[in-house]
């Protein structure tokens, strides 16, 4: 890209329109993510007795190993919802946006 197609790009609205969705999308999923595993790692540092207690009585599996679970589901999920948005509204901004600037 040329100087002159750099700034145009930097000037469109979709552009701005685009980097800033996606932005914000991806910080809340990161936040998700680093508090799933914030709370299971302080967890385990401070409430080893509580993290590694049965979920019932008998049984073998822990509060630990359930949040542990539940963390890498929740990262999953935050994996397919971001596919799926981006694929839905993110992609069709971008084709707007090369249009826009003739590349298409």
């Amino acid at each position: 890209m040329s100087q002159s197609e750099t700034e145009k790009c930097l000037a469109n609205p979709k552009f701005k329109q685009l980097t800033q969705s996606r932005g914000w999308f991806s910080l809340i999923f990161s936040l998700i993510i680093t508090v799933g595993y914030s709370v299971f790692v302080l967890g385990m540092s401070y409430a080893a007795g509580f993290m590694s207690s049965p979920l019932t009585e008998g049984s073998s599996m822990t509060y630990g190993i359930l949040i542990a679970v539940l963390v890498i589901i929740i990262g999953m999920v935050c994996s397919g919802i971001y596919t799926w948005w981006a694929n839905r509204h993110f992609d069709v901004l971008k084709v707007e946006l090369l249009k826009d600037l003739g590349h298409e």
